[in-house]
């Protein structure tokens, strides 16, 4: 009986590991969810300079995938992808500015406004306005 009890066990985890994998696959390759001020909540500095650049290499991963701009442009879900991003990041910058102000482009501890600076210029190198 334990016998049957185990093989039904390890049987429903490994279905269970393909599912959630599966799963995984198809959530990272999901139109991300547009922000707006209401819901964007940073609770200090370091939330903004780690969401910000959590963001941008997320931009820089999505149009690194792609050779070209015209490559990129031609993909209209990966193209709806990097747009939301960038709306996102608009938000964020506003946000983050209007509650933390100036300290926001001071490099101090967690805030580092020239790895964010970095990540843009690379962007922008491959013709990502940001």
């Amino acid at each position: 009986m334990n016998i049957l009890h185990s093989k039904i066990f390890t049987s429903f985890s490994l279905i269970s590991l393909m599912f959630i994998l599966s799963c995984d696959k198809k959530i990272g390759d999901s139109t991300p969810v547009l922000i707006s001020e209401e819901t964007y909540n940073p609770k200090t500095i370091c939330d903004c300079n780690d969401d910000g650049i959590n963001l941008l290499n997320d931009i820089l991963s999505k149009r690194t995938q792609f050779k070209t701009l015209e490559h990129l442009s031609a993909n209209e879900k990966a193209s709806e992808h990097i747009n939301v991003l960038k709306k996102n990041w608009k938000v964020m910058q506003y946000k983050c500015l209007k509650q933390f102000g100036p300290a926001m482009m001071k490099p101090a501890g967690c805030n580092q406004p020239r790895e964010i600076q970095s990540i843009k210029e690379q962007l922008f190198k491959l013709g990502v306005r940001t």
